[in-house]
């Protein structure tokens, strides 16, 4: 792929389920980011050619969740948009699709990026509802359960099958454990030290006692620990090694950034702060979806011309623990560059913003520590897994 520059790149708090952000839709959620991630590059909204985020569960929020929150964002209504539905890899894919745009179709500002309300996820009824009953009883369906967090061909919770490949890989709930408690402490760091302002839109939220102003993510808990993890059931196969500990949680949240071609770039003076250089995609068995992103990731490293073990830092989503423990092993990554503020099972995973979370997270890393080269990687359901190369230009 030709280099996408990244102007801006800003992510909202991410809200932990029934949590602050148990009102907003995800429309609500990607407007503010989209406004900001325009604000910071110094570039007006109607000069965007397009907008592209992932969005997974839609049910009951309407038409294209994108073009609701590019409204209520101020971007005019000549400009177009898209949702992209590739499951947790949606928000990745957001930004894949919009280089493949800058590449084949002449676009040159394209905001990018992915929205998620997992605590509005409704319930419905089957297609029998709108023609009636003739006999027997009928199952409300967890839209969320349904499109968000199982395998449509086999029924399998995500959960379910990730237990079956740590089993396979034979691997440890300690060392499992130790990696959720690693994630906490450094994004517990890294809050506290405000390691995530740059990245961090404030939202405010209407309560009951007024305007509250949400600007840390809610989920992260710095008195975690090993001893404590260690009293918590297995989730999904009585004595298996996954809990709610080493699992990331169900969140709620949205990220954008701001993608320019070279030329736009060259011709209107702008100030890129990243590049996307290269991108790449893998699947294979459903059940086997946490090892998917591997072979990705070396694609990526193969077609930029480094060895997978020479970038500088690494961004893998912690969907489990299990995600981090094969990354490191199958690839060598060693853990002191993997997730460097914390991952998924501190921060949260908000399934159709998590592409993109982690790619904004890892590119304010980058800068914050003076780094060059970050590779960013992802898993999601039915088998696949997506991974893209970054590299710091400011």
């Amino acid at each position: 792929m030709n280099p996408t520059y990244v102007l801006s790149a800003v992510r909202t708090p991410m809200g932990t389920f029934g949590g602050s952000f148990s009102n907003p839709s995800p429309v609500d959620l990607a407007a503010p980011v989209m406004r900001v991630a325009l604000e910071e590059a110094g570039v007006e909204a109607s000069a965007l050619d397009f907008y592209v985020m992932g969005n997974v569960l839609r049910g009951g929020h309407g038409q294209l969740v994108p073009r609701q929150a590019a409204t209520q964002a101020g971007i005019p209504d000549s400009v177009d948009g898209m949702a992209v539905d590739m499951g947790c890899s949606s928000g990745m894919m957001s930004l894949l699709t919009a280089g493949s745009l800058m590449d084949s179709m002449g676009a040159d500002l394209v905001l990018a990026g992915g929205t998620e309300s997992m605590s509005s996820a409704g319930f419905a009824l089957s297609g029998k509802a709108r023609w009636g009953y003739k006999f027997g009883g009928e199952k409300v369906t967890d839209l969320m359960q349904r499109d968000g967090l199982s395998d449509p061909m086999s029924g399998e919770a995500m959960g379910e099958q990730a237990e079956r490949l740590a089993s396979e890989k034979d691997i440890a709930r300690e060392k499992l454990d130790e990696i959720a408690v690693r994630s906490h402490r450094r994004a517990a760091e890294a809050n506290e030290k405000g390691w995530f302002d740059d990245e961090i839109v404030p939202f405010e939220i209407e309560t009951r006692s007024g305007t509250e102003t949400l600007r840390h993510d809610e989920g992260i808990r710095a008195d975690t620990s090993t001893e404590k993890l260690a009293g918590l059931s297995a989730a999904f196969a009585e004595g298996g090694v996954l809990t709610a500990g080493n699992s990331s949680p169900i969140s709620d949240g949205a990220s954008a950034l701001l993608l320019a071609s070279e030329r736009a770039v060259e011709a209107n003076g702008l100030e890129p702060v990243a590049r996307l250089t290269e991108g790449a995609w893998n699947a294979g068995e459903p059940w086997r979806f946490p090892e998917a992103p591997i072979p990705a990731a070396r694609d990526v490293a193969e077609r930029t011309g480094r060895a997978v073990e020479d970038f500088d830092l690494y961004e893998n989503n912690e969907a489990f623990a299990l995600s981090s423990v094969l990354f490191h092993r199958m690839l060598g990554v060693p853990h002191d560059k993997l997730n460097v503020h914390g991952g998924a099972l501190a921060l949260g995973h908000p399934i159709g913003a998590s592409g993109a979370r982690i790619t904004t997270t890892l590119i304010h890393a980058l800068r914050r520590r003076g780094e060059e080269h970050g590779l960013a990687s992802i898993c999601h359901g039915t088998g696949g897994g997506t991974a893209l190369a970054v590299e710091r230009v400011a």
